[in-house]
């Protein structure tokens, strides 16, 4: 089978497309992956700045799509079964082992790519909303990043929650995107933060998640109503913000944190709620499939190339069926 294996840790340059061994399938789940996700944390592993650093050389990839290919006793899976699937990494090759409390079920009529979209934004989405921002309909949610992978979940969860929804992106071609999003109100530009002080006015925004970090996240506190929420999600602009905690105490708001992965890591069940969640509103209709731009499976280097120079709208995936 072909993989995609980081050999150095210099970035997308680093990225070689090999010919390796099928993994050993003896008491595992394994899985043919259809389509694979590209997210600004594998742009991290490829220079050795996430958190988890895997021993060279490895696959990135950290969800995709695909059907299982065998299944062990009592995984409650079988083979042919169609499935997502959320990594720490390893999911850009053509088969993969995932751990079954890690692999949900995916709908006979959601595509691999959008099925390969969904597990790491989507329910990073709901986690920090639901879970940690305790969202109540007809709040206000301000989205940073709104027209990048996490941000456009967020803008299409927030609004199948029935939160009124603020994109704050970087430039026009953005906001329009997230404007077809579903957004309510969507501004760019430096004067973001008077651009959404116009639109919510003394009263403010009760939720606010941020994937970009460094003075996005501080204006935003600016902005926040009384109990207002806060919600830390990444840091895509490469600066961690310092919080001055007297302005928590005097504005009687808060900022959470929202690490899904290693939260699933501790309760794996929440992820499977959140996942029945996350199905239920699409049944429904209330939530779109993830908008998304699809690549050859083979070009990874430049996919992941155009999450680096900030190109992509919503989410870029990977495809064998391309």
């Amino acid at each position: 089978m072909h993989a995609h294996h980081v050999v150095e840790l210099i970035g997308p340059p680093g990225l070689r497309w090999v010919e390796v061994p099928e993994p050993d399938t003896t008491a595992q789940l394994v899985v043919e992956v259809m389509a694979a996700g590209v997210s600004f944390a594998d742009l991290l592993y490829t220079r050795g700045r996430y958190q988890v650093r895997p021993t060279l050389p490895f696959a990135p990839g950290m969800d995709a799509a695909g059907v299982v290919r065998s299944a062990p006793p009592g995984s409650g899976l079988e083979a042919g079964q169609r499935v997502a699937v959320l990594a720490a990494y390893g999911c850009w090759q053509d088969v993969i082992t995932a751990d079954p409390s890690w692999t949900l079920p995916l709908p006979d009529d959601m595509g691999f790519e959008a099925g390969a979209a969904a597990p790491l934004n989507y329910l990073t989405s709901l986690f920090a909303l639901v879970r940690r921002g305790q969202a109540q309909p007809g709040e206000v949610l301000l989205v940073h990043g709104a027209a990048g992978g996490v941000g456009a979940a967020a803008i299409q969860v927030g609004r199948a929650l029935g939160l009124t929804t603020i994109a704050v992106t970087s430039d026009e071609r953005k906001r329009a995107f997230a404007a077809g999003c579903g957004a309510d109100h969507a501004v760019c530009g430096a004067n973001w933060r008077e651009a959404v002080s116009e639109i919510v006015g003394a009263a403010g925004v009760d939720l606010a998640l941020d994937p970009v970090g460094g003075d996005r996240l501080v204006d935003s506190l600016r902005l926040l109503a009384p109990e207002g929420r806060l919600l830390v999600v990444g840091f895509t602009a490469g600066e961690i913000p310092t919080v001055k905690v007297n302005r928590l105490l005097l504005g009687n708001i808060g900022v959470l944190g929202a690490a899904s992965r290693e939260f699933f890591e501790r309760q794996p069940a929440v992820m499977a709620e959140l996942w029945t969640h996350y199905l239920h509103l699409r049944k429904t209709g209330a939530l779109a499939d993830p908008p998304v731009e699809v690549w050859p499976f083979a070009d990874a280097r430049q996919a992941l190339q155009a999450v680096e120079h900030r190109r992509s709208l919503g989410k870029n995936v990977l495809s064998r069926r391309t």
